[in-house]
């Protein structure tokens, strides 16, 4: 992207979050990241009962288990009348499968692990996301999040005195769409009367779920990961870089 052609995409993504009526989040990943690495929590969870555990190991177990669940069991199981404490637990199996862990101690961890993920010691909020939220509000924005997560995702923004921000959590599990489909952004529209899809933007840090869909749907989308490949996106490194952004919006 020229200077030229990125100075209008972002006089346009300006105009855009001026004129919004709408502004959703996605969460992990943009306003909170994992305060330690997973994989090291489900090591400890292992270790507190006496088995040894490969870090290696238990991160490609994990990784390739994480997408085939997502494949055959979308939206946390939601599609399947599986409950997504079921689809949790099978995904801690599969990822100590290779290890010595016995049936009781895996299902012991799940049930630790489920309850653990809770607590906002395991969470970072990204710096600056309460200062854009606030300042939106401000703004009188609705604002709302769009997020491929289970239920647990209430309790955990509210333990990090986040979920009174917002005017509404959408989770994949609840309404059994998933990013990157339509169908779970045409449903963010609903929460507000009368929104037409122009009037929203979506901000997230990936391509293929939060920038990719919601422009097809018509919306406007802003992408904020530190992937410098992306040459041809108007893009930010940071949760407070795009705060910087959007305050400019309204001077």
């Amino acid at each position: 992207m020229t200077f030229k052609s990125l100075r209008r995409a972002m006089l346009k993504l300006q105009t855009c979050i001026r004129g919004a009526r709408l502004i959703t989040f996605d969460v992990t990943g943009t306003l909170l990241n994992f305060s330690r690495n997973p994989v090291l929590l489900y090591m400890e969870e292992a270790e507190k009962r006496g088995f040894k555990t490969d870090l290696k190991l238990l991160s490609n177990n994990f990784k390739q288990s994480w997408i085939e669940q997502n494949e055959r069991f979308p939206c946390f199981g939601a599609r399947h009348q599986m409950h997504w404490t079921e689809w949790w637990t099978k995904l801690v199996n599969k990822t100590f499968e290779g290890t010595e862990l016995d049936e009781i101690s895996l299902l012991c961890i799940a049930e630790a692990l489920i309850e653990k993920f809770k607590s906002p010691l395991c969470w970072n909020l990204e710096n600056g996301s309460v200062e854009l939220l606030d300042f939106l509000r401000d703004k009188k924005k609705a604002i709302g999040v769009i997020t491929n997560f289970d239920p647990r995702i209430y309790t955990i923004l509210d333990n990090l005195s986040m979920l009174s921000r917002f005017d509404f959590v959408i989770n994949s599990y609840d309404v059994k769409f998933c990013k990157p489909e339509r169908q779970i952004f045409d449903l963010a529209l609903l929460k507000c009367s009368g929104l037409k899809p122009w009037e929203a933007v979506h901000i997230g840090d990936s391509f293929h779920f939060d920038y990719k869909p919601p422009k097809l749907a018509g919306w406007e989308a802003i992408l904020v990961n530190q992937d410098d490949s992306m040459k041809n996106i108007p893009r930010f490194n940071s949760i407070q870089n795009l705060k910087l952004f959007i305050e400019e919006c309204f001077k």
